[in-house]
């Protein structure tokens, strides 16, 4: 080896250290721009950045490498009350009842996902995260990939919410191979904690933790 010359594996370790320091402060900024939106309760419809979409979304998508987003009005209904009918069901003014720090959590959750879905929009994609709302139930993000933003494309959360008949959900998405990836062990902890059967309980793409900064860890199955 040449003197003064760089390992590749020293290399590699440097630029993993910078990925993580570059998500730590894309966290502190937006959970400052998140605390100023649910403070002082604006409702424009102006998206604010999260910051680069991770790569375990990135797998699932298109085009890589894009800005993830959300905007101001989407963050207004998940922090509002859940309303509901005499029938229970939710009526057109609800909210999604999330906190603040549920929402945060969920977002950067996506990172680490338990499982990614095809949406039920057109290259929409619903993304099963380990953080939970007040009624103990599993948040979805839903990320439409690729839209146009002020100056560039971007990937766009679309709304967040706990999943209401988790068991059923999970059923037909199996049944109809609409899992796109998955973490098979978070999978394998979670399943059995919510009841039923998945005996077709795979995906595409499996990953590990370790995603969230590379793609060493993806598996095509």
């Amino acid at each position: 080896m040449r003197e003064g010359r760089i390992p590749q594996k020293t290399g590699y370790a440097e630029a993993e250290s910078i990925k993580i320091r570059n998500n730590s402060d894309e966290e502190r900024s937006f959970r400052r721009s998140l605390s100023r939106i649910v403070d002082k309760g604006h409702t424009a419809d102006k998206s604010i950045l999260v910051g680069v979409t991770p790569n375990a979304i990135d797998c699932c998508v298109n085009k890589k490498g894009l800005n993830l987003v959300i905007n101001k009005r989407t963050i207004t209904k998940c922090i509002r009350k859940e309303l509901r009918d005499k029938k229970g069901k939710q009526t057109r003014k609800s909210g999604h009842g999330l906190t603040e720090d549920q929402i945060n959590e969920a977002i950067w959750a996506i990172k680490r996902p338990i499982m990614i879905i095809r949406g039920s929009k057109e290259n929409s994609i619903a993304v099963m995260t380990s953080a939970k709302d007040n009624e103990g139930r599993y948040i979805f993000v839903f990320i439409n990939p690729d839209k146009p933003g002020a100056t560039e494309r971007v990937n766009v959360i679309s709304s967040i919410y706990g999943r209401n008949n988790l068991e059923a959900y999970l059923q037909k998405c199996f049944s109809e191979e609409m899992v796109l990836a998955m973490d098979k062990e978070k999978v394998d902890d979670v399943l059995p904690s919510i009841g039923g059967h998945f005996s077709k309980a795979s995906a595409p793409i499996n990953f590990d933790s370790t995603i969230a900064y590379s793609y060493n860890s993806v598996k095509n199955v």
